[in-house]
């Protein structure tokens, strides 16, 4: 499970990367009833949170950012409200 949003808002991943950083935090995934340890990693241009059944990676290249998200049984019937909070915020950011 996959989303792709664009840039609008920045103009390069480094810019991309800390607006990002500063939306996708312990307390946005703390809203989908999902406890998650969250890793920014700067030099790749990347963030994972994981957690119990849950596990989102967004990837940010030169002119999108990419989200996949893998959720255990217990949490796919919440699979649309994640992806479409984690889309919101991203859309709002990039």
């Amino acid at each position: 499970m996959s989303l792709k949003v664009n840039y609008s808002k920045v103009d390069n991943k480094a810019a991309a990367f800390q607006a990002v950083k500063g939306h996708i935090t312990p307390e946005l995934i703390a809203k989908f009833k999902v406890k998650a340890d969250i890793d920014y990693n700067e030099k790749d241009s990347k963030i994972s949170a994981v957690g119990k059944g849950f596990e989102l990676n967004i990837n940010l290249t030169d002119s999108f950012a990419e989200a996949t998200i893998k959720l255990s049984l217990v949490l796919r019937p919440l699979k649309g409200k994640i992806l479409e909070g984690i889309e919101k915020q991203l859309t709002r950011v990039v």
